[in-house]
């Protein structure tokens, strides 16, 4: 049988669920070249149980009428096809933690049903067999509901968790959703901070989805850094690697308190933080002196695998490496690479004595 589409309403799940913004050009594209779409499931009353999709599509395509099956009344039976309809969906993370709240209370009711069917049994009364296959499996019932969305027990319930507070805090779902979307951990990492934790993340992410995580990893190592004491006592050497670390908490931290009047800092860092542990020198009221250069491509003179050895004293500190003198040329490597790179004019600046005219 066929219903007019104007007549048909949404399920008042659908866009909870899904949200508003379906990508509906490649289903358009194919009920377009074959001219046939799927009959959609609806209620007695004409809601949308199955196909809220393919009705968006009729009505772009101009189609006013639709193939249509009629449900079961039964209410639980309704929602199982409104999510079992949906399973080949690609869905996010997050759209399959709100579709298991579905499910959890589907399996709520069953149990309650089943117990109901225990009872009559135990009354020696006549429980009704033809609902055992239709209630379902029995067992704890984040364990069914975590099996039909694919999601280990452990990181449903965690997601569980997650969706409580976004019931409560209806206002922090847009970051709770990105973050979920990347990890269940970690969006449950996230719904255990402070509150002032997660509105800075909101503040420096200014809603750019992309530098949610980046952010929170960067707030966790401030907060980290900001935690741990320095050293006791007082150093005439201070050396740290700050290849893997981000440098901008490191402003926060005062070295003077465990600094000798003559004092040297090594610091390593890669050819891209070069600016900002110059920076960080100043910061640590050291002086810039030299640097070592860590070349890690063993097969190439030259090469961009690399890190640089930041040398900087405070005060007048005695010597504490030994320097070698080793070949005087530039490698031939660069001026070949630069050659070739660039079919313009090249000039080399100060050559010789004196400053080169150019």
């Amino acid at each position: 049988m066929k219903v007019e589409i104007s007549k048909l309403t949404p399920h008042p799940l659908n866009h909870r669920i899904y949200g508003y913004d379906d990508d509906l050009n490649e289903l358009t594209d194919k009920i377009k070249s074959s001219g046939w779409v799927k009959p959609i499931l609806i209620t007695k009353n004409n809601m949308i149980i199955s196909g809220h999709r393919r009705v968006e599509v009729c009505k772009i395509l101009g189609i006013t009428e639709i193939e249509c099956e009629i449900v079961d009344d039964d209410p639980i039976k309704q929602l199982e096809l409104f999510v079992g309809e949906n399973f080949y969906r690609v869905k996010t993370t997050y759209q399959l933690m709100k579709e298991s709240e579905i499910y959890f209370d589907i399996e709520k009711k069953k149990s309650y049903q089943r117990q109901v069917e225990i009872g009559k049994k135990n009354l020696v009364q006549s429980p009704d067999k033809s609902k055992w296959s239709y209630l379902g499996q029995t067992g704890r019932t984040t364990q069914i509901v975590s099996d039909k969305i694919g999601m280990g027990e452990t990181t449903y319930k965690k997601g569980r968790k997650v969706m409580e507070f976004v019931e409560d805090h209806p206002e922090h779902e847009w970051i709770v959703e990105t973050t979920m979307n990347k990890s269940v951990n970690k969006s449950y990492e996230l719904t255990q901070k402070p509150p002032e934790f997660i509105e800075e993340v909101i503040v420096r992410v200014g809603r750019n989805k992309n530098m949610v995580i980046p952010i929170i990893r960067e707030l966790e190592k401030e907060k980290l850094n900001s935690q741990t004491p320095l050293p006791p006592g007082k150093f005439s050497v201070i050396y740290t690697d700050l290849t893997q670390k981000s440098i901008d908490p490191l402003r926060q931290t005062n070295l003077s308190e465990i600094c000798e009047t003559d004092c040297i800092l090594f610091i390593w860092v890669k050819p891209e933080q070069l600016v900002d542990g110059l920076k960080i020198t100043e910061y640590w009221k050291f002086k810039y002196q030299t640097c070592m250069v860590w070349n890690k491509d063993v097969l190439n003179e030259v090469s961009e695998d690399g890190e640089i050895l930041l040398i900087s004293t405070k005060g007048i500190p005695q010597k504490t490496f030994k320097q070698t003198i080793g070949n005087l040329e530039k490698p031939e490597l660069v001026r070949n690479l630069i050659q070739d790179g660039n079919k313009t004019l090249v000039v080399e600046l100060f050559v010789g004595e004196g400053w080169e005219i150019w």
